[in-house]
């Protein structure tokens, strides 16, 4: 007797089914990852309950432990969100090696396997594996999303990392757009205090970042040197600034030339 089997019963066809059904379910995860985090950054914008929820969320999609968040400053980056053994909030890196890479123009999220990681505190360092997400919105850098687990699992796939650009640029837009109304009150209030300076004091005070002593700014404004000594006190005291070099360091913020 012989039996006959039906296309659907063939294994070539059970495989496509099988891989058919995982392609589903992770399309499914990607939209709940990316919906969840367009609901909590509506709701609570760039809060600290935002950031941590989603990268918990981000972490568990991608079957990871260890997360930290990380936001562009002058100074360096700074961590926002963190999970697991990783630098705490609050704490700065310098940007270079991996980090460096990540920020440049186009970056694309960086894949490393088997790597000591920076980001890790402690002696034991070593990564299976780390996704590093750059963080851009309107051609500007905020920052980046870094991802890791100690124990080797496999790496995203390129949908996966296309859902993790997406996030990139969501955590990017509400960083930017949280951070606009601070630049523009610090403005403001850096403008309001100038205007306390008379004319002359403001020329002593765009002329401290040059490093000049008091004797060779008064050859340049036509003074003498104890007018100048006299201007900078009242500057110190109008500013409510120590001494002259945060003198100087707040003219550079404040678009006065070095």
């Amino acid at each position: 007797m012989t039996i006959s089997h039906t296309p659907a019963d063939t294994p070539a066809n059970a495989r496509s089914a099988r891989s058919r059904y995982r392609h589903s379910e992770g399309s499914a995860a990607r939209l709940r990852l990316l919906t969840d985090a367009g609901i909590a950054f509506a709701d609570d914008g760039n809060s600290a309950a935002a950031l941590n929820m989603i990268l918990a969320k981000t972490l568990a999609f991608l079957s990871m432990e260890e997360g930290v968040l990380l936001y562009r400053h002058d100074d360096g980056l700074h961590v926002h969100a963190a999970q697991g053994p990783v630098a705490p909030v609050g704490a700065r890196l310098p940007i270079t090696g991996a980090l460096h890479a990540a920020l440049l123009e186009n970056a694309l999220p960086l894949v490393q396997q088997d790597i000591q990681s920076r980001l890790r505190i402690g002696r034991d360092k070593a990564i299976g594996l780390e996704v590093l997400v750059p963080l851009r919105f309107h051609g500007r850098s905020a920052g980046i999303l870094a991802l890791m687990s100690a124990r080797p699992v496999s790496p995203p796939n390129a949908d996966d990392l296309s859902a993790l650009q997406i996030l990139g640029t969501m955590f990017a837009a509400a960083y930017l757009a949280d951070s606009k109304p601070a630049s523009r009150a610090a403005a403001n209030e850096s403008a309001a205090k100038l205007k306390q300076l008379t004319s002359r004091e403001l020329q002593v005070f765009a002329m401290m970042p040059r490093g000049l002593t008091n004797a060779a700014m008064a050859q340049e404004l036509g003074i003498a040197a104890g007018t100048v000594k006299v201007h900078i006190e009242r500057i110190l005291h109008k500013l409510d600034l120590r001494d002259r070099t945060q003198a100087a360091v707040y003219a550079v913020d404040c678009g006065f030339g070095g």
